[in-house]
């Protein structure tokens, strides 16, 4: 009797955003462990770091740690900042990467309108570290010093803005932190827009659906 291998197991690497701790994205990996996708989520100290090292003392070192089975891919979930770190990873990794669909919740990725108007103060310097002078809306900041994402990405952004504290910055579409019309990058395989904001969007069972739709078929529609 003849019998059929399974298919390999791909795996999902869950990167945080500023301020966060790998925890904040458990839910997430959470639903993805139940679709059957084998997940890791990777932390780094987002405070303390600029995002060239996030990648390489925190992000590269795991992800060459990584047990793959032979012939499987690499997908990856991300929120806000480490959407960028993930973009900042992508342009330098290894060809030989077996890297597969990636979906960006909230990423900056044309720079931050709060960054240009606060980090002028110390205090705000000192609160965000390093990476308060890397996400202006400036062409050479480092968003937009990376060019195009990688194939097979998509975004997904919260359309409810639930903090006017910024909306003076931000106008009226936003989800609170990071502007509609700022999350787009050049090469997105596919972007659509759910009602969460910036901190939700990472606990929506929305998103995970959307997000589990982007990696399995590269698209955020429903068939």
């Amino acid at each position: 009797m003849t019998t059929t291998a399974s298919p390999p197991t791909d795996t999902v690497v869950l990167i945080h955003g500023l301020g966060r701790t790998r925890r904040s994205m458990w839910m997430v990996g959470m639903w993805l462990k139940f679709c059957g996708y084998r997940v890791t989520s990777i932390g780094y100290p987002s405070h303390r770091v600029s995002i060239a090292d996030a990648v390489e003392k925190h992000i590269g070192p795991k992800l060459a740690q990584l047990e793959l089975d032979a012939g499987s891919r690499v997908h990856f979930v991300t929120h806000s900042l480490g959407g960028i770190v993930f973009r900042a990873w992508a342009a330098q990794r290894d060809a030989a990467f077996p890297l597969g669909r990636a979906v960006l919740l909230a990423p900056p990725n044309r720079g931050s309108e709060i960054i240009d108007e606060l980090s002028q103060w110390r205090w705000v310097r000192w609160l965000l570290g390093p990476v308060s002078a890397e996400l202006g809306t400036n062409a050479d900041s480092t968003p937009n010093s990376l060019g195009p994402l990688p194939p097979e990405t998509g975004i997904i952004m919260g359309s409810k803005d639930t903090l006017p504290v910024f909306r003076r910055l931000l106008g009226d579409e936003s989800d609170g932190v990071v502007t509609i019309s700022g999350a787009h990058a050049e090469g997105e395989a596919d972007f659509t827009l759910l009602p969460a904001n910036h901190a939700t969007i990472i606990l929506q069972p929305t998103v995970f659906r959307a997000v589990h739709r982007f990696l399995k078929t590269g698209s955020f529609a429903e068939k």
